[in-house]
């Protein structure tokens, strides 16, 4: 456990009538990484969604089809997409973290 709060929260939910992958998110940096790796993962359409919904930038809602393929494909690129952008926020921590904790915290 850590003293961390979440820094994303990815909500993956499937429904069975559906045919294409649905990101439900305002625009911003999460969501842009995640579709990006989403187009890359499927070739089906892909709808997204920014009336109304999630209106965070930290936070996005996935639907997807109970297609098995389509499954993975959005748990591939939800997977890919957030180890992209924890390596982007280390690395940009990673100056202030060779400074002393007891250093930061004054």
């Amino acid at each position: 456990m850590t003293d961390f709060r979440p820094d994303w929260t990815v909500r993956i939910e499937e429904q069975p009538d559906l045919t294409h992958p649905v990101l439900d998110s305002i625009h911003c940096e999460l969501e842009q990484v995640i579709l990006r790796h989403l187009r890359k993962q499927t070739s089906t359409p892909i709808t997204i969604q920014t009336a109304g919904g999630i209106q965070s930038d930290r936070e996005v809602r996935i639907v997807a089809p109970a297609v098995e393929a389509e499954r993975k494909a959005v748990e591939v690129s939800v997977f890919r997409a957030l180890l992209e952008m924890a390596s982007q926020q280390e690395a940009s921590l990673g100056a202030s973290r060779r400074i002393p904790w007891w250093k930061r915290s004054f």
